[in-house]
């Protein structure tokens, strides 16, 4: 599936457990593919995740970690959040508040197969 707005799209893979779903953008071009994983390799995060989680007959919770680099204004941040929110009928019958943390990476911890 697809997240485009205002001329910026990536991808979005969909994660599935029961009513609840589980959003990652990513850019697939930097995704590797089996023949390229070897010793060396540089693994993209992507550019966050979001988490719909329902709770009970009346209520859900939504909320995740999106990069400040691709995701630059509140806007931006609130058409995912409507984008996530789409994916289930259920969230539109549902008390849903939200939290999505814009973060800007500072370092990474990495094992590449090197040492």
């Amino acid at each position: 599936m697809e997240f485009s707005y205002s001329g910026f799209s990536c991808e979005a893979d969909i994660y599935r457990n029961g009513d609840d779903i589980v959003v990652r953008f990513y850019n697939q071009e930097r995704e590797h593919t089996d023949q390229q994983i070897v010793d060396l390799v540089v693994v993209d995060p992507g550019f966050g995740y979001m988490c719909l989680k329902f709770k009970g007959e009346y209520g859900g919770l939504l909320s995740g970690f999106l990069n400040e680099r691709f995701f630059i204004s509140d806007q931006m941040v609130k058409a995912a959040i409507d984008f996530v929110e789409n994916l289930s009928p259920l969230s539109a019958k549902v008390y849903l508040p939200h939290q999505v943390v814009c973060f800007k990476p500072v370092s990474y911890v990495e094992y590449n197969g090197e040492y």
